[in-house]
């Protein structure tokens, strides 16, 4: 394992690579968005380029940025209830543009994904739907189809291989599988995975619904074959969905309890290997073997859980928040982070099998190369 990081900022909310990792938007916690040449290094101190102007036409904080690695489009959304498109323009003095999504929300986006193929988008937000976005060639301008079926606050959402399909974690403690097909967009195409969900080719039916999390579900993942789906739950619990093809309703789900505090992020690797981040501040690996899907590490070699003497499990979680609840004081203790985050990690993005990037509270982007 190594890793390079960059620290321009108090914080990051989100952040999003170009597909070569040449550039990165970013924002700093609050309705700017800043988009860096990074010349093929994260030392962003002596290397990094600022590219542009800062692109600020959101009104609030910026919750989500997705950057298609195909169609090079970059989509925001803030907590303004809006989203933007942007698109850069070399014919006009190379700046971004952007274009103004209607959303018809009223209360924040919380999340956004580009769907793989680029010709739509997806945002959850606190008014319990999901907007499905596309551009629609006639009108000049990007439309959007609800669903509808959530209890409360949606927060995150991934795509299908296929782009037909999305999955969804709420604060109603579900997750869910809903059809997002849009006829004359989306086409037959079937190379990952052949799901026998005919019926469910209805924009916004459910075709599958797990509770097994009894808590917020903070974060999805979509396996890049197609075949499973993985949660993770406010309780510090991970699930792993293996899906039956014929009948999702039926599929088997294994959950895997961590001692660790809650994972905000998780993205398979590949099928069989899972990263997940939160509230402790280091990347966690997970693997399938033999069927089973099991922990089998933190990815950081630098942490330090060992205790110096034994505790119940009541003191070992109380001396833990206790040291969180110290961060950004300015104070040096023995009990000071070894981690190379030093605060939640609140975003991850997938680059290949063995490389992904993490931003957090602490300001830092991580690039890990397992």
């Amino acid at each position: 394992m190594s890793y390079q990081k960059c620290s321009i900022a108090k914080s990051f909310s989100c952040h999003s690579f170009n597909r070569d990792l040449s550039k990165v938007a970013l924002s700093p916690n609050n309705e700017d968005i800043i988009i860096y040449n990074t010349n093929g290094s994260t030392d962003q101190m002596h290397v990094w380029t600022k590219d542009g102007k800062t692109l600020s036409e959101h009104g609030g904080a910026v919750s989500a940025i997705d950057w298609h690695p195909e169609t090079d489009l970059i989509v925001t959304s803030g907590h303004d209830r809006n989203a933007y498109v942007w698109k850069y323009d070399e014919s006009d003095g190379n700046v971004w543009k952007p274009t103004l999504v209607i959303l018809r929300m009223n209360r924040a986006v919380t999340s956004v994904r580009l769907a793989p193929h680029g010709k739509k988008f997806a945002v959850t937000s606190g008014a319990k739907c999901v907007p499905v976005c596309h551009f629609e060639e006639q009108n000049n301008w990007w439309i959007s189809k609800m669903i509808k079926k959530h209890k409360s606050t949606v927060l995150c959402l991934d795509w299908s291989p296929n782009s037909r399909f999305v999955v969804t974690g709420s604060t109603d403690f579900k997750c869910r599988i809903f059809s997002a097909y849009v006829d004359g967009l989306d086409d037959d195409d079937d190379r990952f995975v052949t799901y026998d969900w005919s019926n469910a080719l209805e924009f916004g039916q459910v075709i599958a619904e797990f509770d097994q999390a009894k808590a917020w579900v903070n974060s999805v993942s979509w396996s890049p074959c197609g075949e499973s789906v993985v949660f993770t739950g406010h309780g510090s619990t991970s699930h792993f969905v293996s899906l039956d093809l014929q009948n999702a309703k039926n599929s088997d789900v294994q959950v895997v309890y961590s001692r660790y505090l809650p994972n905000l992020t998780c993205q398979y690797m590949n099928s069989n290997f899972v990263v997940m981040c939160g509230f402790d501040m280091n990347p966690q690996a997970y693997e399938k073997v033999d069927g089973e899907w099991k922990f089998v590490k933190k990815l950081d070699p630098e942490a330090g859980e060992a205790p110096k003497k034994e505790k119940s499990n009541t003191g070992a979680a109380r001396s833990k928040f206790k040291n969180l609840s110290k961060h950004g004081q300015g104070k040096s203790s023995g009990t000071d982070l070894k981690t190379y985050h030093k605060n939640i990690i609140l975003g991850l993005q997938w680059h290949s099998d063995t490389q992904f990037s993490t931003c957090g509270a602490d300001g830092r982007i991580l690039v890990w190369n397992l």
